[in-house]
């Protein structure tokens, strides 16, 4: 049989990329402004969740964080600083078209976008975040909401090994750019209730 890696993904190729995942991380390197409450710590300090510390009083401050206890004791006004936390779904857009089934060293784009996006879920899985994905080709998208589990990764590699194996140099499948905007909406049980395109709600 001939060797098809670097042409087309294979199942258990995409699922030994879990093990590859702990060697590069989103994690931002900046504060994170959402006003989303999730799993991720933030440089922005709010009144809920994890306590951080006690500071002195500022001009300014909200008089409702002020730690009365602490400050009758001392004399002082003192505040309680909280440490909020941020969630950080990531939905990936993945593209199996046949304008990607070409390569000039390694891999096919194709599976470059297959692993990459593989990895990627791997990760986001393993920090304890949700991850969904947007998957085209020439017939059409799959959609997969996000999710907090292995079964959603597992899920998502199915839908790219099939996708990628359908692709066919010879495959007589008109170009139709405009398939991707007109047939993928977000689901209304999507987060945020969204009911536009998946392109507008993200």
């Amino acid at each position: 049989m001939a060797d098809t890696s670097g042409v087309y993904v294979s199942l258990d190729e995409l699922i030994r990329l879990r093990y590859a995942a702990g060697a590069f991380s989103f994690l931002p390197r900046q504060p994170v402004h959402s006003l989303l409450a999730g799993r991720h710590a933030s440089r922005m300090r709010g009144r809920c969740l994890n306590f951080e510390e006690l500071r002195g009083y500022l001009p300014g401050d909200n008089i409702r964080t002020v730690d009365w206890k602490v400050t009758a004791r001392t004399g002082t006004p003192y505040v309680r600083v909280f440490t909020e936390e941020r969630d950080r779904p990531a939905v990936f857009a993945v593209d199996q078209c046949l304008s990607m089934f070409f390569g000039t060293r390694r891999n096919f784009k194709s599976v470059t976008a297959a692993q990459l996006a593989a990895a990627a879920a791997w990760r986001v899985v393993a920090a304890g975040d949700r991850v969904g994905a947007v998957v085209f080709d020439d017939q059409g998208v799959d959609e997969i909401r996000p999710h907090r589990s292995q079964r959603a990764v597992l899920r998502l590699l199915d839908i790219l090994v099939d996708k990628n194996r359908a692709l066919r140099a010879d495959a007589d499948t008109p170009p139709e750019p405009g398939r991707l905007e007109a047939g993928c909406c977000c689901p209304a049980t999507w987060p945020n209730g969204c009911s536009r395109r998946w392109s507008g709600c993200w």
